[in-house]
């Protein structure tokens, strides 16, 4: 898809923040499904940290919940604490200053909607005061400028990939379509340079992306891109639509011919990019066919005795029987949707009957994540990190925890 919107790159990060911030090129590995996709935002959802509107990061806020839809992603965070205060009071016997507290909450939703991305940024910033999540996520918009919170930032370079990664491949799964950053931001060169010397008017590079082919090829800043492909760089919109095409000639990406003129003398670059739309269609084709792995009221046995293999199951033993819930369940169980799982048996003197399941109790969140997929839930019981279920139980919601001592 040639993006010409995307010429004017439109950044959720503040303005303090990304001049200071270092930009990085990644090209996303699409994983093998959509499942898979979203077992990775579950798992690593915990490291996440959000913007408050895109204006400043945060700190103290968890993340209680993640929607992933056919449209996008919904990341709902919250931080709550208690603000302290004066107030002056009057009495008979004279005046004085007492302290007031205010308990607060605050929630963020962090969104992304799949058809408004065209490419994934990473930023870096090391910089940051009292922040341990320095490497942001934010992606380049098809269209005009929204004020949606899009940014999402994480504590490591690997961390950032896995999430791009992840993103990627929930956009391309639902009909999107990627392009690929070409590593370089530009502006036109300025009408002072275009009237005095007409033959260079051209695209200013104004910043270069660690690990890009411009970098990696010798281009620098303040060069100017006089041409693409043969095609004279009249214009940024010109600029990405040759940029677009090229790189999509082939199935294994496509060559860009770069022009470039540095301080009057002009210089030839030839960058190789990979096409952004390799492994989609089987990746959509593998997304539209229903899951077989775990069909929906299949049962998951959750070992419980000592002789099930040590690797890679936790020591904690539950013993319990899990099944998803269905839309049959709704009405019955109270539920406003189908979402959860269901307990079918718990094991007597198992860790489950200790900690007060019953047939019947629906888990709707382990360690305050909604867990609406059964493999996820296996996974999360398995990997030992399952410590707090919130229940639904005959109307009412409750949380059953597991024991300090296991």
């Amino acid at each position: 898809m040639i993006c010409t919107a995307v010429a004017s790159i439109v950044l959720a990060l503040p303005a303090q923040l990304l001049a200071r911030a270092t930009m990085y090129w990644y090209q996303p590995h699409y994983m093998p499904s959509v499942d898979d996709a979203s077992n990775r935002l579950q798992f690593s959802s915990p490291h996440f940290a959000p913007l408050v509107g895109n204006v400043d990061l945060t700190t103290g806020y968890s993340l209680q919940r993640v929607d992933v839809n056919k449209l996008g992603i919904n990341l709902s965070f919250t931080k709550s604490g208690v603000n302290q205060s004066s107030q002056y009071y009057w009495s008979w016997w004279g005046g004085y200053v007492a302290p007031v507290t205010t308990p607060f909450k605050d929630d963020i939703v962090t969104t992304i909607v799949y058809a408004d991305v065209s490419y994934f940024e990473i930023y870096n910033n090391a910089q940051a005061v009292d922040f341990p999540s320095t490497w942001c996520v934010d992606y380049v918009n098809r269209g005009p400028q929204t004020t949606r919170n899009s940014t999402i930032c994480v504590a490591a370079q690997a961390d950032s990939y896995g999430l791009i990664d992840a993103l990627a491949t929930l956009v391309v799964a639902s009909g999107g379509s990627l392009d690929i950053s070409p590593g370089v931001q530009i502006r036109p060169s300025s009408d002072k340079e275009f009237r005095n010397h007409p033959a260079r008017a051209g695209l200013q590079i104004t910043r270069l992306e660690v690990g890009g082919p411009p970098l990696l090829a010798g281009i620098k800043e303040g060069d100017i891109i006089h041409s693409i492909n043969g095609k004279l760089c009249t214009g940024e919109s010109v600029f990405f639509e040759v940029f677009n095409k090229a790189i999509r000639e082939k199935p294994d990406g496509g060559l860009v011919h770069l022009e470039v003129l540095r301080k009057n003398n002009s210089m030839a670059f030839d960058l190789h990019y990979p096409n952004p739309d390799e492994n989609v269609a089987q990746l959509r084709q593998q997304s539209a066919a229903p899951s077989t792995r775990h069909p929906v009221g299949s049962v998951i046995q959750i070992p419980s005795d000592a002789g099930a293999p040590a690797a890679p199951l936790s020591p904690v033993r539950f013993g319990f029987q899990v099944r998803a819930v269905t839309d049959a369940d709704v009405v019955p169980m109270g539920l406003a949707k189908a979402r959860g799982i269901v307990v079918v048996d718990v094991e007597k003197g198992s860790l489950a009957e200790k900690m007060g399941f019953l047939i019947g109790d629906v888990i709707l969140e382990v360690n305050n994540s909604e867990i609406g997929d059964q493999e996820l839930f296996a996974q999360y019981v398995h990997s030992g990190a399952a410590k707090k279920f919130k229940v639904w139980r005959k109307g009412q919601s409750l949380d059953l925890v597991v024991p300090e001592s296991m």
